[in-house]
């Protein structure tokens, strides 16, 4: 499977290392803000590849975002926008209710799990990714009431 992370900090990298581990990645794609992220996350390993928002939609599987809430509810309905019915799309942010009533009616909603997983540490960016952060962790999962 190839996933795609957008955001590959402490989050984003922990996920990358234990979707690996567990076999679940045969590649990873990595896309965010700056350059020198992406050049640390691919050098620890973290990604297979460097992508743009949009080659990475358009090769992943599985795309994971890892970015800020407020980012977030802007990226959002674009990615949703712009992937296939095949292709899953998942959050790992903490606070749900602004973006998703945002994609509340949207006609890929389905395709999208909000979650949020009970790990982190103080520290951001790709260095800080740690194997194991999940371990022994839950993870919420999310959505609005009707």
């Amino acid at each position: 499977m190839t996933i795609g992370i957008v955001g590959v900090g402490l989050i984003g990298g922990s996920m990358a290392i234990t979707l690996r581990e567990k076999g679940f990645a045969d590649k990873i794609l990595g896309s965010g803000r700056t350059e020198k992220s992406l050049d640390k996350a691919l050098a620890l390993g973290l990604i297979d590849e460097k992508k743009d928002l949009k080659d990475l939609i358009n090769e992943s599987d599985l795309i994971i975002l890892s970015i800020p809430v407020d980012a977030l509810k802007e990226m959002l309905p674009h990615v949703l926008d712009s992937i296939n019915d095949k292709q899953v799309v998942i959050d790992v942010g903490s606070t749900k209710e602004g973006f998703l009533q945002v994609i509340k009616g949207h006609p890929k909603r389905n395709r999208f799990v909000a979650t949020h997983p009970m790990a982190g540490t103080e520290y951001s960016g790709p260095e800080a990714a740690v194997k194991d952060l999940f371990k022994g962790k839950s993870t919420v999962f999310c959505d609005i009431e009707e």
